[in-house]
Formats: structure tokens, C-alpha cells, sequence
């Protein structure tokens, strides 16, 4: 295990946002022949976000002192094999094994993938500070949540989630009834619950869809010689620098609501899963859903041309059009993931 170095320490947290379509934001974005993690450095400096950057186990990890650790990953690796070995060193430190000198102890380690940061632009950025503390802070008591159009659907979930939009059945928003974010409010972020006096100065009109969510259609199973009826909640999204409390619990009691499902009918179940670059599923957690097996990592290709995942399985014809010629397939470099927890709910929690 390498031992911890500090390198640096990055300025003061203050208000505001930086203007990420400004002079400023070309700063960071694309500093010639500059690496992740100091690229990275580089948008917190921008944000006026303080930090210190540690090496362990080989890898850069920024810890910005708001209970929030950031661990960079380079995506350089020219074959599955070289990946697999990076994701399982990654995934040490993202699960404390790796850390000395207390490092780790009562921070969340957020792992950032060279390829999210480079081909998501302002959503993974905005993401990024929102788990920093600069964010809009929305309740849910304050929204409504309505059936949304297919083509609504698909463009907030390509634009704001990081697998984009896919085949549905139901599809819903959850809109804002009154305006929110007009600068006033502090935002708590620190692990002591103490105010870190950021704000955030955004503004969102009333009708503004703040969050949106998919789910499939029932699909019949069998479960201990019992038929029963399946959904999956297949994805949700909120604006990335929104944080709506209780939006998906709002969500999913209106789908309940809507899909005919009775809280004490236990022929069905909802299924998801939380994919854990960025989560553990607490939230699920939270909403009464049970943790019950775990989604081996996927092996992706990646062109460096635009940054875009392939799922490997897929290389000899991708079903969205993506291929890999062999002569091509040089060019490409390979990202595991770190897999995914799939949870159940039953509505009469059996």
C-alpha cells in the first residue's frame, strides 16, 4: 500500500457557481495535454472549491473536505485484462480496503470515469457539485408529478442520465408548482450538518420538470410455485444540480397509483438496480426496497474519438449501430465497471 502525500490544497469555498459556458470554463475543460485529476483540480479551483490531492495505492484521490472524496479514473487501458486489474485497485480504494491514515474514514468516495467526464460536459459537472454542496434544493411537497410524452421522456433521460433514454412502458415528470432557486437558501453539505454558507444562485420557474422516471410494463413470473406480476423502475433522473427530496418516493406512489397496484398485493414486485460508480442504492433503501444480489462488472470498449461505452459483447455489431472493425479495434481502450446492485419491492414489504 502506498503511503499518503499531500500535493496541493486548492482555494476557499465560496458562493456561486462558475460560469461553465464562460472563458473560464475553457480553463478546465481542455487544458492541453493535462490528465484527469488535474483537470478535475482544475473545475474545483474554477468552482472555488478547497481540496487536497493524496496518492494511494497508486491512484490520485481529492479530497475536497466536504465529507466527499473524488477518485479520478484514467481510462488507458488497452485491453479487457489490463482493465479488470484497474477496476479491482479502483475498487479497494472506493471501498476503504486501500486507505491509511484515515483518509477514507467518514467520506464517500465518488469514482469519476475518464470517459463520463469527457463525454457528458455539463451534466457530470453540475452532478459533481451538487454532491459538493451546490445545489437547488427542492421539496417534494412542492411539485406534482404527471404522465409525460415518449419524446419528453427521451430527451431529459439523454440529456441528464448517464445511460441516456430506453424502451418504457410508463413514463412520468415531476414538475415544480411554485418557483425554486432564487439564491436565498444555504445549502447544508458538511458531515456535521453544519451550514458550509454555498449557494446556489440558479433559478427555476414554476413548470420546470426537475425530475423524470421510467418504468416497464408487468411482466408475468413465477415465484414459489406462484404467478406473480414484475416491474422494473428502469431509470431516474433529476436535473444535476437539483436535489428533490422525496421526488422518488413522490414518484413511485403516483406509478402505484397509476399502474393499478394496491400496497398490499403481494403478486408483484418492482424491480431496480443502482449502478454503483455513483451509489450504493440507499435511496432504494429508504423506499423500502430490499438489497438482494449484486450484477457482476461490465467490460466496456471505448473509442478515445468520442468517449462513448460499448459494452464488449456488443463490438461485432452493436445493435445502435456501433461497430469495431478489427482494424480499428487498436485504437480502442477498455473501462469495467463496478457493477451494480439489483433491489426488490414488494408492496406489501413480504
Amino acid at each position: 500500500m502506498d503511503s499518503l502525500t499531500d500535493i496541493s490544497q486548492g482555494a476557499q469555498c465560496r458562493s456561486g457557481l462558475p460560469d461553465v459556458q464562460g472563458p473560464e470554463a475553457e480553463v478546465y475543460r481542455h487544458r492541453s495535454g493535462a490528465c484527469l485529476d488535474d483537470e478535475i483540480c482544475g473545475f474545483l479551483d474554477a468552482a472555488d472549491i478547497a481540496y487536497d490531492k493524496a496518492t494511494v495505492s497508486g491512484l490520485t484521490l481529492i479530497d475536497t473536505g466536504y465529507g466527499i472524496g473524488i477518485l479520478p479514473l484514467e481510462i488507458t487501458a488497452k485491453s479487457p485484462e489490463e482493465a479488470s486489474a484497474y477496476r479491482i485497485r479502483a475498487g479497494k480504494v472506493l471501498s476503504g480496503q486501500d486507505c491509511s491514515q484515515g483518509i477514507c474514514s467518514g467520506r464517500r468516495i465518488i469514482a469519476v470515469a475518464e470517459d463520463r467526464w469527457r463525454s457528458e460536459g455539463e451534466c457530470i459537472r453540475r452532478r459533481l457539485l451538487a454532491h459538493l454542496g451546490r445545489f437547488v434544493h427542492v421539496f417534494a411537497r412542492n411539485c406534482e408529478v404527471r404522465r409525460i410524452r415518449n419524446d419528453e421522456a427521451k430527451a431529459f433521460m439523454d440529456a441528464w442520465h448517464s445511460y441516456g433514454s430506453t424502451v418504457c412502458r410508463y413514463r412520468y415528470g415531476l414538475f415544480l408548482k411554485k418557483a425554486a432557486g432564487n439564491g436565498i437558501a444555504p445549502v447544508t453539505a458538511d458531515p456535521a450538518g453544519e451550514s458550509t454558507g454555498c449557494m446556489h444562485t440558479g433559478y427555476l420557474p414554476a413548470g420546470t420538470m426537475v425530475a423524470a422516471a421510467t418504468f416497464s410494463n408487468g411482466r408475468l413470473m413465477e415465484r414459489g410455485g406462484r404467478m406473480y406480476r414484475s416491474y422494473q423502475w428502469i431509470r431516474y433522473a433529476s436535473l444535476p444540480d437539483v436535489r428533490v427530496a422525496g421526488g422518488m418516493g413522490k414518484i413511485m406512489a403516483y406509478f402505484l397509483a397509476d399502474a393499478g397496484i394496491r400496497q398490499d398485493d403481494g403478486d408483484l414486485d418492482i424491480m431496480s438496480y443502482a449502478d454503483l460508480e455513483w451509489s450504493d442504492g440507499g435511496v432504494y433503501r429508504e423506499l423500502g426496497f430490499r438489497a438482494e444480489d449484486r450484477k457482476s462488472p461490465v467490460m466496456y470498449a471505448i473509442d478515445p474519438a468520442d468517449w462513448k461505452r460499448c459494452p464488449v459483447s456488443r463490438l461485432a455489431g452493436a445493435a445502435d449501430g456501433r461497430t469495431a472493425a478489427p482494424e480499428s479495434r487498436n485504437s480502442l481502450l477498455y473501462f469495467e465497471n463496478f457493477g451494480s446492485i439489483r433491489y426488490r419491492y414488494v408492496p406489501n414489504n413480504e
